[in-house]
């Protein structure tokens, strides 16, 4: 992360975005998931989150500005069986987001989330989710596939300069599944 940060700046002189999109979900009842796994996991989903937004804090701040997004899920929303690690992790992606919202806003920073519904993503399609989108589309409002195109004007939102006056929300992408 500090690499990744040190890059940014040294190539474009300044931080102003930073999307923290890493995410891994394995399809495992609560039961069947060791600690070792839960803790992947966990680094993934959520360690990771922490560890971006504390790099790209400091140059942020210094300049006065900065928009964080983070990517959360609908399944913060609703109990999704075989899912009970993402749902945790993901869940924590909003908590932090609403908290680190609350301090870092003096320094000129926005932090939100979006929370996309199951999206028809290379990564998914060659998952076992690839078959729930049959059960998916009926409980959307639009019952189509989410594609990455749907979910990206959200976050483009959150980064702009319009969205200069929303920090710590979670913007739901899902299709109207789940009507938060």
């Amino acid at each position: 992360m500090k690499r990744l940060v040190s890059e940014t700046l040294s190539r474009f002189g300044r931080l102003d975005v930073l999307v923290n999109n890493a995410s891994i979900h394995p399809f495992t009842a609560w039961d069947d998931l060791g600690f070792d796994e839960w803790r992947r996991i966990m680094a993934t989903n959520l360690d990771a989150v922490y560890l971006t937004c504390r790099e790209a804090y400091h140059p942020m701040r210094d300049a006065g500005y900065g928009r964080i997004v983070n990517i959360a899920s609908n399944a913060v929303l609703a109990g999704i069986p075989n899912f009970a690690h993402y749902v945790a992790a993901k869940g924590g992606v909003m908590a932090f987001t609403r908290a680190l919202a609350h301090e870092v806003g003096i320094h000129g920073i926005t932090v939100n989330a979006v929370a996309p519904g199951l999206t028809a993503t290379e990564g998914v399609l060659a998952s076992p989710w690839a078959e729930t989108f049959q059960f998916a589309e009926p409980l959307q409002s639009l019952p189509r596939r989410g594609v990455a195109t749907d979910i990206a004007p959200s976050v483009a939102f959150l980064a702009s300069e319009e969205a200069g006056w929303v920090t710590g929300q979670m913007l739901v992408a899902d299709g109207g599944m789940t009507h938060n």
